[in-house]
């Protein structure tokens, strides 16, 4: 009704200034006649108009001087400030809302495709790029090969000349010859001036340097002695112990299968026995013969059964050696961890076996580690870790760690490690992650775009329905929301009254009271105003009954006595409220409409009651 009333008198003015034109002196209509003058805007002649642009305006330019104190304005950046400010005239323009919304739904399509094609040109520049660089590949290749073969040959003459020296050293053995020593240099050729190796020229010089070198020397031939008899032993040896190991791997097959015979022996003498004792306590009404032939007949049945293995199971050789693997594996993660190789400690943890080392425990040993801080934290290399030997259809990291690993990653700035892991769903999802998300994007502006989108996913996946809908009208989907929480079947009266309360924008009222898509609305007006008179965000309330109000008396008494979940008390409560808030004229309106009502009368106030009644108790 503001829109017309706006276009109305652009109109009348325009008529009256052309009016004025052709009045003039013929001087002045040169104007007209010669070079066109630049068009000029007409004032705008509304009050509240002009406080709608001049807060448009203010909010871009806040904006705007914000994001550039901070170094952060862009291209993007812009593109939603003047974005979300477009949509706000779409909201505030009614009449023009649909031929806006088709605009601006036009741009948004038209840089998506602008974003997207940038996107493939680099992925085509990336081909281009390594096919380019396959010929200088398959050339060093090539080049590689020829070294290669080269070391081949060399490797085979070696080898040949290998196998020659030691079959001349089996024919001298065979025929028992005495081996040939190698002939030391005789000592009139050894330099007496040379240095002693280990010795400084001073030292070689000095008797007493000499001789604690040479003492020197006999311990190190003692201890390579006493070495040669406890540390090493024959290879001999080595072939008797593995002779050994063979004869008992064989030894070890062969009790399996006795011990599998006795286990089926003793399956069969159990079930006879069995059978024998209930036939013994039964009425004997058929006879033993009988009742043996039908345990014969379940025998195969029987054959599956576990329980009589039962009693061996604490004897089975399997387990204890599981339990010393196991085991060995801990020992092996203690040690890496004790020598501070932390990262290939997280690595063995993270593939532990049944996961004995992905626990709260091994991240608190990982916490407690103090590091410099140019260095690595221990506890991320842990979590990445763990999140890399995950998947969703293998051991998926359960809430606990999920929400340490995501809080360790947050608090590191590590956004796109939480955006891999959530995509990939490596973790298990929860309303509180999606909560601790939430909340690093309201911290973080740069990042609430994306944190909102993330929180939108994880709520979806929880079945948490408000907190999911709410997402997406933070992010300015509100026609999306309102189609996902008309399609849940679950979403409830205070699921709506929560977003109401959490998101008030004029879009997300005017879908919740109003028809969609054939469905009735799911809050009436008074509901609604009732619900946002409790809030900070009241004004709200207040635009949405002006905006009826300006259609029209009878289009605000129609909402009013329309409503039929809000009580006549409740549009007497909007309605004072109305008048504390400066809205008087429309507190009257709503008044007057509700006294209008048959059986309902004004309510005066307790002092007027008071005297009202004073007759009675006289």
């Amino acid at each position: 009704m503001e829109d017309k009333c706006f276009l109305h008198e652009w109109s009348s003015s325009a008529h009256v200034r052309c009016n004025e034109a052709r009045n003039t002196s013929p001087g002045v209509m040169k104007s007209f006649h010669g070079i066109p003058s630049p068009p000029v805007l007409l004032p705008i002649t509304s009050a509240r108009d002009k406080k709608f642009l001049t807060s448009i305006e203010e909010n871009i330019k806040s904006e705007v001087e914000r994001l550039s104190a901070v170094g952060q304005l862009d291209a993007e950046q812009q593109y939603i400030i003047y974005g979300q400010a477009f949509d706000k005239v779409i909201d505030y323009c009614t009449d023009y809302k649909r031929l806006l919304t088709a605009i601006k739904q036009e741009y948004d399509e038209f840089i998506d495709a602008t974003k997207q094609g940038e996107i493939n040109a680099i992925h085509v520049h990336a081909k281009l790029k390594k096919l380019a660089s396959e010929p200088t590949t398959l050339m060093y290749y090539r080049k590689r090969a020829a070294e290669l073969e080269d070391r081949i040959e060399i490797i085979n003459k070696d080898s040949i000349r290998i196998e020659k020296e030691l079959q001349k050293l089996k024919d001298e053995k065979r025929v028992k010859t005495p081996p040939i020593e190698e002939a030391g240099p005789p000592q009139d050729e050894i330099d007496p001036s040379a240095p002693i190796p280990g010795m400084t020229v001073e030292d070689s010089l000095n008797m007493a340097a000499l001789t604690k070198y040479q003492q020197l020397l006999e311990e190190k031939k003692r201890a390579l002695k006493a070495a040669m008899k406890t540390k090493y032993i024959p290879i001999q040896r080595k072939q008797e112990l593995d002779v050994k190991l063979c004869t008992a791997l064989q030894e070890r097959d062969q009790v399996e299968l006795v011990n599998q015979r006795l286990l089926d022996s003793y399956r069969k003498k159990r079930i006879i026995a069995d059978t024998i004792a209930s036939w013994a306590r039964s009425d004997k009404s058929v006879s033993l013969y009988e009742t043996l032939a039908q345990m014969a007949a379940k025998e195969n049945e029987m054959k599956d059964d576990t329980s009589s293995t039962n009693v061996f199971e604490d004897l089975d050789p399997r387990k204890s050696q599981e339990a010393e693997a196991l085991l060995e594996y801990v020992e092996r993660f203690n040690e890496l961890f004790v020598n501070g190789q932390y990262k290939a400690a997280a690595v063995c943890a993270a593939h532990s076996p049944r996961g004995i080392l992905r626990n709260m425990e091994t991240m608190e040993r990982f916490r407690a580690v103090v590091v410099g801080k140019d260095d690595v934290s221990p506890l991320m290399m842990f979590f990445e870790a763990l999140m890399e030997s995950s998947s969703l259809a293998k051991h998926p990291v359960n809430a606990a760690l999920t929400l340490e690993a995501i809080q360790c990653a947050l608090s590191f700035e590590k956004m796109e490690l939480v955006v891999h892991w959530v995509t990939q769903q490596r973790i298990t999802f929860s309303e509180t992650l999606g909560d601790v998300i939430l909340d690093y994007g309201d911290r973080e502006p740069y990042h609430k775009v994306t944190c909102l989108a993330l929180a939108q996913l994880i709520y979806r996946k929880c079945s948490s329905l408000r907190k999911a809908a709410l997402s997406m009208c933070l992010q300015g989907q509100i026609q999306g929301a309102l189609d996902y929480t008309y399609q849940s079947k679950r979403f409830l009266l205070e699921d709506y009254l929560f977003l109401l309360k959490k998101c008030p924008t004029a879009e997300l009222i005017n879908g919740l009271t109003k028809e969609w898509n054939g469905k009735p609305a799911v809050l009436s007006v008074g509901q609604a105003v009732l619900s946002l008179l409790c809030t900070d965000h009241k004004e709200y309330g207040f635009q949405l009954l002006e905006s009826i109000y300006q259609c029209g008396e009878a289009a605000l008494e129609q909402v009013i006595l329309n409503d039929v979940v809000c009580t006549p008390e409740g549009w007497v409560e909007i309605a004072e409220e109305c008048s504390n808030n400066d809205y008087r004229q429309l507190s009257e309106k709503i008044k007057s409409i509700v006294i209008s009502q048959d059986g309902v009368v004004e309510i005066s106030s307790k002092d007027e009651d008071a005297k009202m009644m004073e007759h009675v108790f006289l």
